[in-house]
């Protein structure tokens, strides 16, 4: 795909900004609301018992929401139509620029996004591997040392320690939500700027 004239110094075509912001947004603030109704239902025993198995629900969707955001700054590329991924790396390192997502970042951990695009695949493993063991379809945890090791964790949620556990692989939820507050954050100083990336003092 040819570039347009001056694209590789602008990267993003300045009008368009807005649209990558809002994109962003939207996927933080999902995740946020999933966040914010697991802190209530762990929160209160009686919703515990009520609504206990809902926080495997509202974890997952706080990483798929964290795997489109990674997206948008380290984006797929294209191994057979390498012309093509000029735009998309373009554009990851603008966002990356202005959202200040070093390559320390959480998000550029593929964990989130491999959840996503290859779940089905870690399940043929995952059940190919546990069957010499008990396997726990959903449950709830209070602490994660309750698992032994003949035990194989479809889905759980682990509730003093924040984790999600997925084919008996842990995912820590606190640090990926700081980072994703920051950049929803980040997305509402951008749109009272207009809807036009900015360099701002960032925290990263």
């Amino acid at each position: 795909m040819k570039l347009i004239e001056g694209q590789e110094n602008w990267k993003i075509h300045p009008p368009n900004e807005i649209f990558y912001i809002e994109s962003i947004r939207i996927a933080a603030e999902s995740a946020i609301n999933s966040w914010e109704e697991i802190n209530a239902i762990v929160s209160n025993k009686e919703k515990i018992e009520r609504l206990g198995l809902a926080t495997i629900d509202l974890s997952e969707i706080i990483i798929n929401q964290a795997g489109i955001i990674s997206r948008y700054f380290y984006p797929s590329l294209n191994i057979r139509k390498s012309d093509k991924n000029k735009i998309h790396i373009l554009r990851g390192e603008k966002l990356k620029e202005y959202y200040g997502i070093t390559d320390s970042n959480i998000l550029k951990n593929r964990t989130f996004r491999n959840y996503i695009e290859h779940f089905d695949e870690n399940l043929d493993e995952f059940l190919n591997n546990s069957i010499a063991g008990n396997i726990i379809p959903k449950t709830i945890f209070i602490e994660s040392s309750e698992i032994d090791e003949i035990t194989f964790v479809f889905k759980a949620y682990v509730l003093t320690e924040f984790k999600l556990i997925s084919l008996n692989k842990q995912i820590e939820l606190i640090p990926l939500m700081e980072e994703i507050y920051r950049i929803q954050n980040t997305c509402v100083d951008f749109s009272q700027n207009g809807g036009r990336l900015e360099k701002l003092k960032l925290k990263i």
